[in-house]
């Protein structure tokens, strides 16, 4: 009698207590080689460059030797009660779909797990490599796909189950109108996250300002109810995304420059030398890197003084990129204090600010007095 006559008998004969002994050590040691090949394939070293084949072995992993244990049971099941058998029948009845339903949460349990692992891998190579990435989009991207395979893992245990999807959506129609008048403020705020993701119009760590709702902070997390802003001065607020579809925003972190305007005042007596102010300021103006566009002239007169204005547009170098605050008023006290050098030079008075005059009537007189007037430059 050779080895395959002796485990055909082994085999046929349920009540041997070896067939479970060596598919018990056959299993131990198909799972040793599985998860000594996966950890072998996994390199630990050069993350930027085996990072996605990491990602995608550290996934399945888990999934896998579950579902080897899992269907390594079914065989052991199959073995001791035969599905041909017909006392068994009602037992498989329950049985082959509970299978397929765990095979369902288990390729979904991999693709939940490829998710998560795919987004830590990328952020970590951006760390690495100092690259600069929108951590909202990939956060959006990942929320995405986590519905997404939710989704399907409902809609397979649906199938499975032999739920007719029709009328399981015509219920759920009519359920979801209940549902959506006793939560009308969640449902908008939902609605409110799913259009910051898709339209982008701010993202994480960006300053933002809602002046109807008299907010504004940077932004440090965006979920699918509420966005969380750190105000300027250290506090958390919590904003409902339902917020944005009805508020206007600015969005200061896009700001691609910032506008100066101001009038510098000149006296009367200064007219004569407006056109050399205007002509050197002009010149000096167009020296300078950070201006993306200017107006400098003569804009009109005062109740008391000239006015020249001063109007441009003021970029951080290289210009489109985003301009501080900080930046923009050294800029704007470099050009407000040189156009008035500039004035200086040119023999100009110091700009005004009042005009006192006092007048004595040359006869003395119990009833004269002084008269005083004073001039404010509009």
């Amino acid at each position: 009698m050779n080895w395959m006559q002796i485990y055909g008998d082994i085999i046929k004969d349920h009540s041997s207590w070896i067939f479970p002994v060596l598919m018990l050590i056959s299993l131990v040691t198909i799972n040793k080689l599985l998860v000594w090949g996966i950890s072998f394939f996994e390199k630990k070293d050069e993350q930027e460059k085996s990072g996605w084949r990491n990602a995608l072995l550290s996934a399945v992993k888990k999934p896998l030797i579950l579902a080897f244990w899992i269907y390594s049971i079914v065989v052991l099941m199959r073995y001791y009660f035969p599905i041909e058998g017909k006392e068994y029948t009602s037992f498989y009845k329950i049985i082959l779909p509970l299978q397929k339903i765990l095979l369902i949460f288990l390729v979904g349990w991999f693709l939940l797990r490829l998710i998560h692992n795919v987004q830590s891998h990328y952020l970590k190579r951006s760390i690495v490599q100092g690259s600069e990435i929108d951590k909202t989009a990939v956060d959006a991207i990942t929320k995405i796909s986590t519905v997404i395979v939710f989704i399907i893992i409902i809609l397979g245990t649906i199938q499975v189950l032999g739920i007719s999807i029709t009328g399981l959506l015509a219920f759920g129609g009519a359920a979801g109108i209940a549902v959506g008048f006793a939560a009308q403020n969640l449902v908008s705020n939902l609605f409110g996250g799913l259009t910051v993701f898709a339209s982008r119009i701010f993202k994480i760590g960006d300053d933002i300002i809602i002046k109807d709702a008299d907010l504004s902070g940077k932004v440090i997390h965006i979920g699918w109810r509420s966005t969380t802003i750190e105000s300027w001065d250290g506090k958390r607020v919590y904003v409902p995304n339902s917020v944005f579809n009805t508020h206007n925003l600015i969005n200061n972190s896009r700001l691609t420059h910032r506008t100066l305007s101001q009038d510098i005042f000149l006296s009367f007596e200064d007219y004569s030398k407006i056109q050399d102010v205007v002509d050197e300021g002009n010149k000096w103006l167009s020296t300078r890197n950070d201006l993306s566009y200017f107006v400098f002239r003569f804009s009109g007169f005062g109740e008391s003084a000239l006015k020249i204005n001063i109007y441009a547009w003021v970029t951080s170098v290289p210009s489109g990129s985003f301009v501080p605050y900080g930046n923009f008023a050294k800029s704007q006290e470099e050009i407000l204090l040189a156009l008035t050098d500039i004035a200086h030079r040119k023999g100009c008075s110091a700009i005004p600010a009042s005009h006192l005059h006092i007048n004595k009537s040359n006869h003395r007189s119990a009833s004269a007095s002084p008269h005083i007037s004073m001039q404010v430059p509009s």
